[in-house]
């Protein structure tokens, strides 16, 4: 069945747009004593909103030792030369909605121990590229499971073993090892041991993890795929420092030790080490505020040696006016690799190869590295960014990015240019809205214009859309 995109987005659109006046309105509106709100209408001289919130909690924790929740999220997202570049090639253009549920529980059976698991689902139903039309139903999985011992609340002291989500900072390197899955899952499967140091606020963590390709190795699935949740089987280790404060700032330090075992061909075999060091905090006075992070990379990578660098920094200065104005500059580096040399110097993102600045060009450098979206290397990108809130419930920002390669890798290889550098002119924006307590969404959209890096018949625009609802009980 032939999709009318154009007639799609518009439904999208309009939906969204009334949800948004919806939310808007929700904030303001008052009449005779009565407070209307996107979700709940009641009287301000009586206890109804308390009663429900009481009601919701009761449901969400029926005991003591127990409580549970579940979220949906629907996606509806459009790509166009994504992969290409080039609007004549075949499958350039994709057309396709994404629908996640999640149910959680967390239980304590005794004191100072928690039990915790999520079965998590995403299918996606496509309209576009045709070799690729219909519905992929994909597997259930636990994307949470394991248990915590010791101070769960202050983390004095807190050990957890299994299937966690382990984060840091901006997520630069350490987001989302299930590489292969896009945002269905983001977990580790890892003991990490948690110490608060003597002044209460810097966090010593000490983590083993051993994570595998093959989405059954731990733990059972749901209607199997046999989809990799990576390109490889990594064992190995992180020692992160985090919240070292002085004065205005905060400092974090860390080190990862990462053995790959290639299991697909687009993996890696290898053995990585990386010292990071990371700062954020203010400048200056209340208006200022930085975040600096770099880290140099060695050891082994597919057979050959292992030097790369990477920096990323951003400085934003905050109105603190009823607006929330907030104008951003950044600049990120990632090494390239000189293909003169027997060295690999491109960067190894690790696990941040999620789109943390861009969900268009994730496809773009995939294609440009073995298949493996979101290889964020070669790389200087500098972002000029503006972001306001015109009420409570909406967001609004704007990025321009130029974009530059750090390296010509692939010259004399068709679809790229013998000496250019410019990747090309990226632009995103996007307007995020909160309809209830427990509904939101975002409407998205970036635009790439490609640059002599690539070569003539790689330039053609590149786009992305994508309209969200979230509902989290």
């Amino acid at each position: 069945m032939e999709i009318d995109f154009i007639k799609f987005r518009k439904i999208d659109v309009f939906i969204l747009f009334l949800l948004i006046l919806i939310s808007a309105r929700g904030e303001t509106n008052n009449h005779e004593g009565i407070f209307y709100s996107s979700d709940k209408v009641y009287s301000q001289s009586t206890n109804t909103l308390c009663n429900v919130s009481n009601r919701l909690d009761e449901i969400k924790q029926p005991v003591k030792w127990m409580q549970w929740g579940f979220d949906f999220r629907f996606r509806h997202e459009y790509h166009n030369n994504a992969y290409t570049l080039d609007s004549q090639s075949r499958d350039h253009e994709y057309n396709y909605q994404r629908y996640r549920a999640r149910l959680q529980f967390s239980i304590l059976p005794v004191d100072l121990i928690s039990l915790n698991f999520r079965l998590a689902w995403e299918g996606r139903e496509y309209f576009k590229p045709d070799s690729k039309s219909g519905m992929d139903w994909d597997e259930g999985m636990f994307d949470l499971f394991n248990v915590g011992i010791g101070d769960l609340t202050n983390h004095n002291i807190l050990l957890t073993i299994g299937r966690q989500v382990i984060q840091f900072g901006d997520q630069w390197l350490i987001f989302d090892p299930t590489t292969t899955d896009g945002s269905r899952s983001e977990f580790l499967d890892a003991a990490r041991l948690t110490l608060k140091l003597p002044n209460e606020k810097t966090l010593l963590n000490l983590i083993y993890f051993d994570m595998a390709a093959d989405s059954e190795r731990w733990l059972p699935v749901i209607n199997s795929s046999n989809k990799p949740l990576s390109e490889q089987d990594s064992r190995g280790a992180i020692i992160y420092l985090e919240k070292i404060p002085y004065k205005n700032h905060n400092f974090d330090a860390y080190f990862i030790y990462k053995h790959d075992h290639k299991v697909i061909s687009k993996g890696n075999d290898g053995d990585r080490y990386v010292f990071g060091s990371r700062a954020d905090g203010m400048l200056f006075n209340k208006h200022w505020h930085y975040t600096l992070e770099f880290a140099p990379q060695f050891g082994t990578k597919n057979g050959h040696d292992l030097l790369a660098f990477g920096l990323n920094s951003k400085i934003e200065y905050l109105f603190n006016d009823p607006l929330k104005n907030k104008l951003t500059l950044g600049f990120e580096y990632l090494s390239g690799d000189d293909p003169n040399t027997d060295t690999i110097e491109a960067w190894d993102p690790i696990w941040g190869r999620r789109a943390r600045w861009s969900e268009l060009l994730i496809f773009t450098f995939g294609a440009e590295n073995n298949g493996r979206n979101g290889e964020w290397t070669n790389l200087k990108r500098i972002e000029l960014g503006w972001g306001f809130s015109p009420t409570k419930k909406i967001e609004f920002s704007t990025r321009y990015m130029p974009l530059f390669a750090d390296e010509n890798t692939y010259r004399n290889t068709p679809g790229y240019s013998n000496d250019g550098d410019f990747r090309g002119h990226f632009l995103a924006n996007v307007l995020k809205f909160k309809i209830t307590k427990n509904l939101d969404g975002h409407l998205w959209a970036e635009f790439f214009f490609p640059g002599d890096y690539y070569s003539p018949e790689r330039r053609d625009l590149a786009t992305f859309f994508r309209t969200q609802l979230m509902y989290q009980f």
